[in-house]
């Protein structure tokens, strides 16, 4: 089976960690996969994917040309490469790909929703934009599918869709102790110092200015104490700055775009995210496997509650009653392999409910 998972970027985040996981796991003797992308630059996963075997196109950004242009690209590429199946992971601009895909004679083609973002849109010119968008990938899809409700709901509105799991390898963020040991030793951790781990792309949705409110709380509270930021992203260098405004930089360490998030997992204590939106965050997922308690913003789906390791809580606190809820924290880990690897968030249920309805 030949597929074509369009997506802005191949570069470390959310999307492009679950495709990852699919690409890594699924067998690629009977499976070929090619990445339709929007950039040009070379991409934090290109290697591992070109390793593999697999392939990575790419065509103009839908930002920089027409709208006729962008289809016309996308449906030359499809045409050319005739796969069975066409995935687009490119929210309300996978109206673009299905358009391409339709009149390409593609008969499996497939919208997939990962965030939850639209939901918090108030504009009314926007709303109309994504009304049409809505329209247009219900008529021209096959399926709709998406990582959660609310991320369904979010890019599809009333019209129905399924949704798949966000898998991961579950041993593979088993925690380990020599790991936690090598990495706080790596960055000059003590043993005794309490570490606050952040995971995702430094922008907006995120909501890293107030982690770094928190973290300004927490400290007053105890100084014992590191806040590890991993990710990149178009804020990455005003939250830098931010760290040298509040002088934290003795404190706060920015560690970039990472492929090793499972290993770097064991040196954190406790996880924050007050985020002020998602879809389906993976990150989550992993961070459970690893067995950490994770603190989150209320606003985040339910769905991503897997274990006892999650406590959700609410935006509408203080910057400081985050900082007393971390201090009351139990951070000590809590082992959920057996559970996880029992549930459907694990990579071999996400494979077999994508590929059922890849055959569908």
């Amino acid at each position: 089976m030949k597929i074509i998972h369009v997506n802005s970027t191949m570069n470390i985040g959310g999307i492009e960690s679950f495709l990852m996981n699919i690409y890594r796991n699924i067998d690629k003797e009977t499976n070929e996969i090619v990445f339709l992308t929007y950039t040009d630059e070379e991409f934090d996963y290109e290697k591992e994917i070109i390793s593999m075997g697999g392939r990575i196109i790419r065509i103009s950004n839908p930002n920089s040309v027409s709208t006729f242009k962008h289809i016309k690209q996308l449906y030359e590429v499809i045409k050319k490469e005739k796969p069975d199946v066409v995935h687009a992971h490119t929210h309300f601009n996978c109206a673009y790909v299905m358009i391409a895909s339709y009149f390409s004679h593609i008969g499996k083609r497939i919208c997939h929703s990962h965030s939850s973002y639209a939901l918090l849109e108030k504009r009314i010119l926007k709303k109309i934009k994504w009304f049409i968008s809505r329209t247009i990938m219900k008529l021209f899809s096959t399926n709709l599918l998406a990582c959660s409700n609310e991320a369904g709901t979010a890019l599809y509105g009333k019209y129905k869709f399924d949704i798949i799991p966000n898998g991961i390898d579950i041993s593979n963020y088993k925690f380990n102790i020599k790991e936690r040991n090598k990495y706080r030793k790596q960055y000059n951790i003590k043993d005794n110092e309490v570490v606050i781990g952040h995971i995702g792309r430094i922008d907006t949705p995120k909501n890293h200015k107030f982690l770094l409110e928190i973290y300004n709380e927490y400290l007053k509270i105890n100084k014992n104490s590191k806040l590890v930021l991993i990710g990149d992203g178009p804020l990455y260098n005003e939250i830098s700055n931010d760290i040298k405004r509040k002088k934290l930089e003795n404190n706060v360490k920015m560690l970039g775009s990472r492929n090793d998030v499972n290993k770097i997992l064991n040196m954190f204590d406790i996880i924050i995210f007050p985020s002020i939106y998602e879809g389906f965050p993976v990150s989550l997922v992993e961070v459970q496997a690893n067995g950490l308690q994770a603190i989150i913003s209320d606003v985040i789906t339910k769905e991503i509650k897997l274990t006892e390791c999650i406590e959700f809580y609410s935006l509408k606190k203080t910057s400081k009653d985050w900082a007393v809820k971390i201090n009351e924290t139990d951070m000590n880990r809590i082992d959920t392999q057996k559970q996880l690897k029992n549930g459907i968030y694990s990579i071999d249920t996400t494979i077999k409910k994508l590929f059922e309805v890849y055959n569908d």
